[in-house]
């Protein structure tokens, strides 16, 4: 299981405190360090979340041009996604067969408590 995030986000130490205390075993990937995220990555879940995989709300998301917005939403180009990848929804969750982002306990806990 790989989950992506940034360590300062408050939503990523909530989710991080929330797989440690149940006794998940995860690789924790810093969106920001090496070797961050790659397109490829953000297409596989793009292809589950679709525009739900970005933050629109970010200050991160605001900075990007509309052109590269629309493209993220339309998934048609990732690349600026992978230059600033705290556009991303965090945490990014690939666990087996499911792809999250986000963090909400109600919608986990049938996933991680049997763990």
């Amino acid at each position: 299981m790989k989950v992506y995030g940034i360590p300062n986000c408050d939503t990523v130490a909530r989710a991080r405190k929330y797989l440690n205390g149940r006794g998940v075993t995860y690789q924790f990937c810093d969106l920001r360090g090496e070797p961050g995220i790659d397109a490829e990555t953000i297409a596989r879940a793009y292809q589950v979340l679709g525009a739900a995989t970005f933050n629109t709300r970010s200050p991160s998301w605001r900075s990007l041009d509309s052109a590269q917005q629309t493209a993220l939403k339309e998934g048609r180009d990732f690349s600026a996604a992978v230059a600033t990848p705290t556009v991303l929804k965090r945490p990014l969750v690939f666990a087996d067969d499911q792809i999250l982002n986000g963090f909400n306990a109600k919608v986990w806990d049938p996933l991680f408590t049997a763990h």
